[in-house]
């Protein structure tokens, strides 16, 4: 299957999950169903047998690693830069919503259709939910003195399925300890689809979009920018020019970076009563603006 196959299904994939919200034919509960059913058990369990499966030497593969997290640094400078007259919140919830990408609902599945390996999308889902949300939830506790005990939110962040999972699978590769055939079968099904059901749910979440004027501003603009367009480039230059990355690594570096803000930097900033109708709208923006850029990404890779 090549490029623009893929990418026809994947955009095929989306665009019924779209038709099927603006037909309304899944209430509120039903597309809630959809989420909890892909968030709390169809990705982590998708997540648990690749991380299970693969090969630690290419699994943990550490000049992806170093360019991942020095291409969120030179965003966070960026933004930094931009915001610096904003109070400590405030630009940490735009940092956040500008380098922050959604993994599981956009860049495994997009990686598993458009080169046929989810393994990149896995590790930077790691890196996100076991290093940079932790590290950003604390330093937002410690300015808001709104979060008592920040071990035991990082604690909550980490035990839940979306990351205990792959964490699970690294663990039980490490050991090389196999479960019985019949756990590892059990999980391996309900993980199969996850791929095809994030990218309908992303779908749906795209039908259910509407944008207000007065909610559009140009502080918007330049994030929006910075995530779905300046993301992926110094992501690859970084890839490229600095850690060598190329091929898959390379591709998949600078995919990953073009992906939209991930919907749970929303909820925190809700949690913290912090920009919460701009990271709302950001999140819508940069969701449907990623699918722009990410046909930009595609034609560059044929």
């Amino acid at each position: 299957m090549n490029f623009i196959q893929s990418l026809f299904i994947i955009f095929a994939i989306i665009s019924i999950g779209i038709a099927c919200q603006r037909k309304g034919l899944f209430n509120n509960s039903q597309v809630e169903g959809f989420e909890i059913f892909l968030f709390k058990i169809a990705m982590p369990c998708y997540l648990f047998s690749s991380t299970l499966n693969h090969d630690l030497r290419v699994l943990i593969h550490s000049q992806y690693i170093f360019s991942y997290l020095l291409s969120f640094l030179a965003i966070t400078i960026i933004v930094f830069s931009i915001f610096s007259k904003d109070n400590a919140s405030s630009i940490s919830l735009k940092i956040l919503a500008s380098g922050y990408v959604n993994s599981a609902i956009y860049t495994v599945p997009i990686l598993t259709y458009l080169l046929g390996n989810p393994v990149a999308g896995i590790l930077g889902n790691i890196l996100q939910v076991v290093l940079i949300q932790p590290i950003f939830i604390a330093i937002l506790s410690f300015i808001n003195h709104k979060e008592k005990s920040i071990p035991r939110k990082i604690l909550t962040v980490i035990s839940s399925p979306l990351v205990a999972m792959p964490i699970l699978g690294l663990l039980c590769n490490y050991l090389e300890f196999t479960p019985p055939q019949v756990i590892t079968m059990t999980i391996q099904n309900l993980g199969s689809s996850a791929s095809s059901i994030a990218l309908f749910t992303f779908g749906l979440s795209l039908g259910s979009i509407q944008f207000s004027k007065k909610n559009i501003d140009r502080n918007l603009l330049f994030m929006v920018g910075i995530k779905n367009f300046i993301h992926p480039l110094i992501a690859f230059f970084i890839g490229k020019y600095i850690f060598k990355l190329d091929g898959y690594w390379l591709n998949a570096l600078v995919i990953s970076a073009s992906a939209p803000t991930a919907f749970i930097i929303y909820i925190i900033a809700k949690q913290f009563s912090i920009e919460q109708d701009m990271i709302k709208t950001t999140v819508a923006i940069t969701s449907i603006s990623s699918l722009i850029s990410l046909i930009l990404i595609t034609l560059m890779l044929i």
